[in-house]
């Protein structure tokens, strides 16, 4: 039960989130996104470390993936679009992000895993992606709140596409290493370099970047070893 009530604090801590955002509390909500990301590695984490794994454990994962990283996100680009008044009929594209993830995460529980790389974008990058354009447009003292990050449009594109992203099967790289060498790692090891050395520069814009570089790195790697199984 201890892997299940992780995974039930990070269902909990979504549904907080959209309670927050809907009540006009943009960082409270994006902290309790961020809360849910911690609560869902360290689920899976304390399951093999204490070597137990359930069915309903499984099914319990995705079903809060869905509330934190499908429905939570969606809820926060619908309020940035529902703001602009002439893009209120578009608003409702943005629950394309929980269908999508939904589909997902279904997908991924009736196929095969790979311990090497996912097929599809995984529902917590695109949550981050998200997240990281709404932490941008409610940053304090927030620069770039005018930029082309902000534009409906840009919003618009960027749902359909993470959307597609998760259901396609393109390959994305795991970040399940087996050691902590570079050899065999250098592509999370150099992700992790580069994110980390844009944060001063970036600065809230991170979040965002880093899913996007997670993207294009994970379309080198796979042209590079082309993995055989796209398996979820």
């Amino acid at each position: 039960m201890i892997p299940n009530l992780l995974t039930l604090g990070n269902l909990i801590s979504g549904c907080l989130s959209i309670v927050l955002v809907l009540h006009d509390l943009p960082i409270a909500g994006l902290v309790c996104i961020a809360i849910s990301l911690i609560l869902d590695f360290l689920d899976g984490l304390v399951a093999r470390a204490l070597g137990v794994s359930s069915e309903i454990g499984i099914q319990l994962d995705s079903l809060a993936d869905v509330i934190s990283f499908g429905v939570a996100p969606g809820i926060m680009i619908f309020d940035l679009l529902f703001t602009e008044s002439s893009s209120y009929p578009l608003a409702f594209i943005a629950f394309l992000i929980p269908a999508f993830g939904a589909y997902r995460l279904a997908r991924f529980n009736v196929e095969q895993a790979s311990t090497s790389h996912f097929s599809g974008l995984p529902i917590p990058a695109a949550a981050m992606y998200f997240c990281g354009l709404f932490w941008l447009n409610h940053s304090i003292n927030c620069s770039t709140c005018q930029s082309p990050f902000s534009h409906p449009a840009f919003l618009l594109i960027s749902v359909v596409l993470i959307s597609i992203l998760m259901v396609s099967r393109s390959p994305h790289f795991s970040f399940k290493m087996k050691s902590l060498s570079w050899k065999g790692n250098a592509y999370q090891w150099s992700y992790l370099i580069i994110v980390l050395a844009s944060i001063p520069f970036l600065k809230t814009l991170t979040a965002s970047f880093s899913i996007v570089l997670y993207i294009f790195m994970s379309l080198l790697w796979s042209s590079r070893t082309k993995p055989k199984s796209l398996d979820s």
